[in-house]
């Protein structure tokens, strides 16, 4: 990761980078910056496992996905209200079991967040996730 998005310390800041990013030709750091601001979002939420942690990423990196090419930014607001209901490993396994979840796959691919889709965590952390299921 380019050291000028490594120092960007909030996600509104790493927003306003690739956004200018973008308008001065580098989209390459735009994309550098829209996972920075997945990694600074889900580093907000205190004491979580490192499970928990790269499931948070997945959400937030979901988020990501479904803004993309955008005007405004979306949240997904059902994936939020089931982790407060349910918790956020079971959370992802219901969203690993939820096929309309991978038409995002190509555009995680495009924003080089692969790594973080439900898929790729849960398979990661396949352990964990049976232990919350």
């Amino acid at each position: 990761m380019h050291e000028l998005v490594l120092r960007i310390k909030d996600a509104k800041g790493c927003y306003v980078f690739a956004q200018n990013a973008i308008r001065l030709g580098h989209p390459e750091l735009a994309i550098q910056a829209y996972r920075r601001a997945v990694d600074v979002r889900a580093a907000e939420h205190e004491e979580v496992s490192e499970a928990e942690l790269m499931a948070l990423k997945a959400f937030y990196a979901y988020e990501e996905a479904i803004s993309y090419g955008q005007k405004k930014r979306k949240r997904a607001t059902g994936t939020w209200q089931m982790m407060n209901k349910i918790g956020i490993l079971p959370t992802l396994h219901k969203r690993v079991q939820n096929r309309a979840t991978e038409d995002f796959l190509p555009v995680l691919k495009e924003l080089q967040m692969e790594d973080y889709s439900f898929q790729a965590v849960a398979k990661a952390y396949a352990e964990e996730l049976k232990q919350a299921a």
